[in-house]
């Protein structure tokens, strides 16, 4: 069984995703000023703080979501590896949520029942020369097993 293109990248350019999550967060903004808006003069207290409460909500979100550390992410032997910051590299899956040709938002789920999910913001924009192999290896069939070599092959 043919193990898969091995590949290893480094992660750190995310402008495309901080874009949306810019987008998102000033859309929900204006739709919580203009809820406010449509009410009565004098809105009352509740409305104001739920409004006060969505813009708050959803500036603390961005923030979570605007601050992403550099990554590591490799696939040797057909197994995906993660590798954030300093920390040592785990293995896990490797899911594609959403594909759109120059972006693409994955899921890395880690092999170790500790490790929570991550998701993962791709562009094109900085990774150019490993696109195309970046594509390639997350559309590759997962290994099972560690790749052997064939018997009578050195």
């Amino acid at each position: 069984m043919c193990a898969g293109p091995s590949l290893d990248i480094e992660i750190g350019s995310f402008g495309v995703w901080r874009a949306a999550v810019l987008a998102l967060t000033g859309l929900v903004c204006a739709a919580m000023a203009a809820w406010w808006l449509a009410h009565p003069v004098p809105v009352p207290t509740l409305i104001s703080a739920m409004a006060a409460l969505g813009v708050v909500a959803a500036l603390a979100a961005a923030l979570t979501c605007w601050r992403l550390p550099s990554l590591a992410l490799g696939r040797r032997g057909g197994l995906w590896h993660l590798q954030r910051g300093d920390l040592p590299s785990e293995p896990g899956e490797l899911i594609v949520a959403l594909d759109l040709g120059g972006w693409m938002l994955l899921r890395f789920v880690p092999d170790t029942a500790g490790g929570g999910a991550r998701w993962i913001p791709l562009q094109r924009r900085g990774l150019e020369p490993q696109w195309h192999a970046l594509r390639c290896a997350v559309y590759a069939p997962r290994s099972t097993a560690p790749a052997v070599p064939e018997a009578g092959h050195d």
